[in-house]
C-alpha cells in the first residue's frame, strides 16, 4: 500500500495499523460487554460497597456503563483515525498514536482496579499496544518512513 508520496508502507507499520484496529475493536466491545453484563456489574458494586442501597447500586451501574461508553468511544476514535492516517507517513500520526496508546495503557490500570470483568483482556490489549508502539519507533524502515 503506497502512501500519498508513493513510498511503500513498511511491514512494521502495516502490522501496527492492524494491531491498532484490534485495539479499536476492544474499545468497541467493552461498553457492549458492560451493558450485556449489567447484572454482574450491579452484583460487583453491591459486593464492593455493601452500604449502598438498591437505587445507589442501580445508579452506579448506569454511571459505569455510560462513562465506559464515553471513555472507550473516545479511545476508539483515537485508534481508528491514526490507523487510517499512519500510512501517510506524517510524523504527527506516529506521535499521536504513541501518546494515545501509552496513555491508554496507563489508564487501563483504572479498568483493572474497577472490575475483574476484563482481567483476561487487559494484559492482551496492553501487550498489543506496547508492540505497536515499538513497531512504530524501533525498526529502521519505520524510522525512515516517518523521517
Amino acid at each position: 500500500m503506497p502512501t500519498i508520496t508513493g513510498t511503500p508502507v513498511p511491514g512494521a507499520i502495516r502490522v501496527s495499523r492492524a494491531l491498532l484496529i484490534a485495539v479499536a475493536v476492544s474499545h468497541l466491545v467493552v461498553p457492549l460487554v458492560l451493558w450485556a453484563n449489567e447484572n454482574a456489574l450491579r452484583t460487583q458494586i453491591a459486593t464492593r460497597y455493601p452500604g449502598f442501597g438498591q437505587a445507589e447500586v442501580e445508579r452506579s451501574a448506569a454511571v459505569a456503563i455510560e462513562s465506559g461508553a464515553v471513555f472507550h468511544g473516545i479511545l476508539l476514535v483515537l485508534c481508528v483515525v491514526p490507523a487510517w492516517k499512519l500510512a501517510t507517513g506524517q510524523r504527527w500520526t506516529r506521535r499521536l498514536t504513541t501518546a494515545t496508546q501509552l496513555l491508554s495503557l496507563v489508564l487501563s490500570v483504572f479498568s483493572w482496579t474497577s472490575s475483574p470483568m476484563f482481567h483476561a483482556v487487559i494484559p492482551v490489549v496492553g501487550l498489543a499496544q506496547v508492540v505497536l508502539v515499538v513497531l512504530l519507533w524501533v525498526p529502521r524502515p519505520s524510522r525512515e518512513f516517518f523521517a
